[in-house]
Order: structure tokens, then sequence, then C-alpha cells
């Protein structure tokens, strides 16, 4: 499949089709750099799950940027621009410590959260909520389930479902542009 992107004349082709709605070339410009942006994040990184988050999070910021792509570089370096500027993000950002819940829930970070800020976290999550249980199919939810609620890596949910690692990341992939599109403010509701 990488060699259908590369196969196109100019990028300027690949970017005008993504933009007229071609869910196909999005799809396999995905497919095409995913592992590419997988293995650079890793490379940095040394941890598979957070490899994975930031390549998910190249993604979705690709798709939100790409009109912006101007051309005055290969769509590939465009995109390892924002993988490198991504990983940069995670290496600045304090890990959280984990605490259990039920004795800190209405807190975050040792702070008390505004009445406001959690209603409006709570509205995200319910929005969130009614999409994982109508938007997403029952392989999606399983997926969704096993990745962000048991944090299982991509390798051992595919092997454990019986399917490829792409085709786990392309659903992931597919699960966070829902999500996102349903409930535009969960990105900031999840920033530090």
């Amino acid at each position: 499949m990488a060699h259908a992107v590369e196969a196109w004349s100019d990028d300027g082709e690949l970017v005008e089709a993504i933009l007229g709605g071609s869910r196909e070339h999005f799809d396999l410009l995905y497919q095409s750099y995913f592992p590419r942006v997988y293995r650079f994040a890793l490379k940095r990184l040394r941890d598979p799950g957070e490899a994975e988050d930031v390549a998910q999070e190249v993604f979705m910021t690709v798709f939100r940027a790409l009109s912006s792509f101007q051309g005055n570089s290969t769509l590939l370096v465009w995109i390892f621009g924002i993988t490198r500027n991504t990983v940069n993000r995670r290496f600045r950002r304090s890990r959280p410590r984990l605490e259990c819940l039920d004795d800190r829930a209405h807190e975050v970070a040792g702070e008390e959260v505004p009445p406001d800020r959690a209603a409006d976290a709570r509205r995200i999550l319910d929005r969130c909520e009614e999409v994982i249980e109508k938007d997403l199919t029952p392989l999606q939810r399983r997926i969704f389930h096993l990745k962000h609620l048991r944090r299982q890596s991509i390798r051992n949910i595919a092997e454990g479902l019986g399917k490829s690692e792409d085709a786990v990341k392309a659903n992931l992939y597919r699960m966070r542009r829902a999500l996102l599109e349903a409930a535009p403010d969960l990105e900031t509701l999840l920033r530090p």
C-alpha cells in the first residue's frame, strides 16, 4: 500500500483528494505512513503503548490540519514534523501518579475541580459513552475495551481477536475520529 501513495506524482493530488472527502485516500495515507510514524515514536519513547498513542494523535492532527499543508515539503516530511512535535510534547509532559479513583474522584492532580469544569467533563464523557454504545461496531467496542480499559497492546489485541495489527490500528483511528467529531471538547478535557 505504501507504493500506492508513493506512486502519486504529486503530494498535492493526494491532499486534494482527501480534502475533497475521499475516505479511501485518507485510509491509504494512514496505512502507508502509520508504520513509519509508529517506529519513529517507538525509537524515541521506547514504550510501545506511548508510541501507539503518539501515532494515533499524529493522524488526528494530520486529519484536522491537512488543509494547511502547502506543499513546501513532501507530505512525509510534513507528517514527521507533526510527529516530532508530538513526541517532544510527551517528553515535556509530567507523568501522572496513578491513584484510586474512588477516594479522589473529585480531584485532579491534587486540586479541586471547579464545578463548571466537572459538569463540562461529565457532559463530554456522556457524549463519548453514547457514541461508543450507538455508533461503534461490536468489534470496535471490543477493541476500545481492550485498549483503553484493559490497557492491552495493539499486538495482543490483534492476536486475541484474530485480526491484523493494521486492522486494529485502523479501527482505533476511526473510533478516535468518531469520538472527536461527536465531542470536539474531548481533547481539551484530556490535556493537563
